[in-house]
């Protein structure tokens, strides 16, 4: 039975439904769809910002004007607009300012962080709710000042208050321009007063972010790193805010995410990375308390940046502290002063204090005053430290070089270099260093000695000798001094090989300068200066500023 309906009724049945279909004479009202075309007028925008038809550059914080020329295949003036900003990737989250404006011409202030962007202009026809689209590439760029350069914390007490200038070069190789009062610039006012450092770190490159604060008595200050708006203040940096502050240091390995900050001798730390970045804000946690009483220097390197090898000023002794365990290393020794490590497992006679170059990490037993990486740091790599010592009386004074490390046997054999004044001019009162990381250790530091720049030839026991390496006019206050060390991913031809002085010449009626010193192969000072900058008021601090994500 079911096979004869197949064969019989399915078959007629079709027959009806195409006698139905031919017998339908298409009584329909078929148009055309209006096709819009969208094109950028090119002969009404800067040509500086609208670069083509399809790509724009804008500075942040600058006005954005693009016109358009809509042109339609059927009259109509029933057209709605909408400019929008969307990613310029899939794995990138839609900016904050999405939506632009909702009239033919887009004119409006472009406050996005500077990143690459889609800048997207929607037309719809309102009588048949068909829109067309037309995208443009939208890079939001820094002003001059909010990129790579040199930022300068000036006093000026009978100016408002203190500011930044911003040098806009990298090594004195190009000459730059000088941006005055950048802070107040765009907030209005300048920093509080006392204002007495400047303070950049770079995470990650691919997070493209920075961070820049000042610090002041009894308090800090952070601020965005391209146009230095005001963002939040000390108050709002930790889970459980400390009863004082006194800020002294703040930083991290560049590229890394163990951001510490030292706070009345107490280390405090918070991890910043793609992951936190997801849950602002990201605070500091308490202070890592034990038996020491921090100087303000860390040492620390790429790849194991988590292990912090700090000094206790108060015993005169190293640790070692890994952040991401929270614990001392070795862990299995217990928080006592002068035992963190083992006992010290060199030649005793290393430890003779005139025929010995060894040196206990448990009792140093002196002041450090001051440390700073004389190789790069480097992942995989054991760099060393320069680590200026001085005893109780400040009559004598000593080199440490410490190789950095994950784990310390303690038992240093070489490494100690006793700095005799007569030798070495100044060295008991020096208060300014600088170490280059390009030379074969032990290498060359400078330090500074009323206007003159030393040079300090590093050799075994105490027959290092120094000898000058620039002088600066008579009378001249030498206030700052640091090597370019820029922080980028691949460094610099230059990288650590300029030296960058800020110095008070009012006594010879020089004023207030920042020098740009090229050093030599060996590690002595050009005699000519590659860039001098003028115009400053007393400088308080400099400190470079890296190009976002590089």
């Amino acid at each position: 039975m079911k096979r004869v309906f197949s064969l019989v009724v399915l078959p007629i049945a079709l027959m009806l439904i195409w006698t139905s279909c031919k017998k339908d004479l298409g009584n329909y009202d078929y148009s055309d769809a209006n096709m819009i075309t969208i094109v950028t007028d090119l002969a009404n925008v800067d040509p500086q910002v609208v670069i083509n038809n399809d790509s724009i550059v804008v500075k942040q914080n600058d006005t954005l004007t693009v016109n358009i020329i809509v042109t339609s295949t059927k009259p109509t003036e029933n057209l709605s607009y909408e400019w929008m900003i969307t990613q310029s990737a899939a794995n990138i989250a839609n900016p904050v300012q999405y939506k632009l404006g909702n009239t033919k011409q887009l004119k409006t202030q472009i406050i996005l962080p500077p990143n690459l962007y889609r800048l997207l202009v929607k037309v719809t026809d309102n009588s048949t709710g068909v829109s067309f689209y037309k995208y443009y590439s939208l890079n939001v760029d820094t002003k001059p000042w909010g990129g790579e350069g040199w930022l300068v914390l000036e006093d000026q007490p009978t100016q408002g208050g203190p500011d930044i200038s911003v040098i806009t070069t990298r090594d004195g190789a190009i000459r730059g321009s000088v941006y005055k009062n950048a802070y107040a610039l765009k907030n209005g006012q300048h920093l509080p007063a006392g204002t007495y450092k400047v303070n950049v770190i770079n995470y990650n490159a691919p997070l493209r972010i920075q961070k820049v604060s000042f610090f002041y008595p009894n308090g800090g200050l952070q601020v965005s790193s391209t146009d230095f708006a005001d963002s939040s203040t000390h108050d709002s940096w930790y889970m459980s805010p400390p009863s004082s502050f006194n800020f002294q240091a703040n930083s991290q390995v560049n590229g890394g995410q163990y951001e510490y900050l030292i706070n009345n001798n107490q280390l405090a730390y918070r991890r910043v990375n793609s992951i936190s970045l997801q849950a602002p804000p990201i605070k500091f946690g308490a202070p890592i308390l034990g038996t020491w009483t921090l100087s303000p220097f860390v040492l620390n390197n790429a790849g194991n940046e988590s292990y912090f090898t700090l000094y206790d000023q108060a015993n005169k002794c190293f640790l070692l502290y890994n952040m991401e365990t929270n614990t001392l290393i070795p862990a299995n020794r217990a928080d006592t002063a002068n035992r963190h490590f083992v006992p010290y497992a060199g030649v005793a006679t290393a430890l003779n204090p005139t025929t010995g170059s060894g040196f206990d990490l448990n009792n140093i037993g002196r002041n450090l005053v001051y440390a700073e990486n004389a190789q790069p740091l480097a992942t995989g790599t054991q760099p060393f430290y320069d680590c200026i010592f001085r005893n109780n009386a400040s009559d004598s004074t000593f080199l440490y070089q410490l190789p950095w490390n994950i784990i310390y046997s303690n038992n240093f054999t070489t490494g100690r270099f006793y700095l005799s004044a007569t030798n070495n001019p100044g060295i008991n009162t020096a208060s300014k260093f600088a170490c280059p990381t390009f030379l074969t250790m032990p290498g060359k530091f400078y330090y500074v000695n009323s206007n003159n720049i030393y040079i300090c030839n590093v050799a075994p026991l105490a027959t290092s000798t120094s000898q000058i390496g620039y002088t600066f006019p008579a009378g001249t206050v030498i206030r700052l001094m640091k090597v370019f060390k820029s922080g980028y991913v691949t460094a610099p031809a230059s990288e650590s090989r300029v030296l960058v002085v800020a110095t008070d010449e009012t006594a010879s009626g020089g004023g207030h300068k920042v020098y740009f010193l090229g050093l030599s192969a060996t590690g002595t000072i050009n005699s000519t200066p590659a860039q001098v900058y003028t115009g400053f008021d007393s400088i308080n601090d400099i400190v470079f500023k890296k190009g976002i994500g590089l």
